[in-house]
């Protein structure tokens, strides 16, 4: 009884001992990944306001170590608050939580994960502003009366100046009934129609007309799929979906992008 007694202890000594050596490997990790010198230098960057500096340091420590989900989340908060690029946001994010499903910051990323998806819906479907709507109604009928009172003055003045124009052109009746005397007693000459030629109602031949060319953009230095979008006035979901193969956090410079 008493080796069984020794035994038990053991076991559970073992547990404990195993449990408390991968939460102090879990954090050395992640202290590791926090020691890269891209990392350092990213977070020293966003500190000096400089945002999309700190996102290429990030980027350059998930180069070095693929599996740093500090850096992951690093570069979905960068992208969520400072830069305004959602899709990138999302992906940073979603990645941080796969490699650290138990992270201390999981509830805070979800509830982020969220907050960017609602940016994107209301990006590609705006909700309109009830009290914005009303006032934009209220100028548009104020420019719409305005423009009938001012169709209405133009007409009077036009039916004014073209009866002003036809009494000034009216010849005296004597005139008048002299010229239809001369007209009277003077012989028609009839003079024969031409033939028509025979090509005059060939149909022409129309030109079908130039096929259209897709746009394509080359990307520059700092360039992402958001920014290029709103240059063009398009909506990012659309430059994605016209670039299937495209991942949104790695554009490189010079390389194309197809434009819808």
């Amino acid at each position: 009884m008493l080796c069984l007694r020794v035994i038990g202890h053991c076991a559970v000594l073992f547990v404990l001992m195993s449990c408390v050596g991968g939460c102090f490997q879990e954090d050395n990790n992640h202290l590791d990944e926090e020691q890269d010198p891209h990392f350092q230098r990213g977070r020293n960057l966003a500190s000096s306001q400089d945002f999309k500096g700190a996102a290429q340091e990030f980027e350059k420590a998930l180069e070095t170590n693929p599996g740093s989900a500090a850096a992951h989340f690093e570069l979905g908060w960068l992208y969520d608050t400072k830069l305004n690029d959602y899709a990138a946001a999302i992906y940073h994010y979603e990645r941080h939580l796969q490699l650290q499903p138990d992270s201390g910051r999981a509830a805070l990323v979800k509830e982020r994960i969220r907050g960017c998806k609602q940016e994107l819906a209301n990006s590609e479907f705006p909700l309109p502003n009830s009290g914005n709507l009303q006032q934009e109604v209220d100028r548009l009928n104020a420019e719409n009366s305005l423009l009938k009172q001012q169709l209405e003055a133009l007409k009077n003045q036009l039916a004014a100046s073209a009866a002003l124009a036809q009494s000034r052109a009216a010849p005296p009746p004597q005139v008048v009934a002299a010229v239809d005397v001369a007209r009277a007693e003077t012989p028609r000459a009839t003079t024969p129609t031409a033939p028509a030629h025979p090509r005059a109602e060939m149909p022409r031949a129309t030109t079908p007309p130039a096929p259209s060319r897709a746009r394509v953009h080359i990307v520059k230095s700092h360039e992402t799929v958001t920014s290029i979008a709103a240059e063009y006035g398009i909506k990012a979901s659309a430059v994605l979906a016209a670039n299937p193969h495209t991942d949104p956090r790695h554009l490189r410079v010079g390389q194309s992008l197809n434009l819808p």
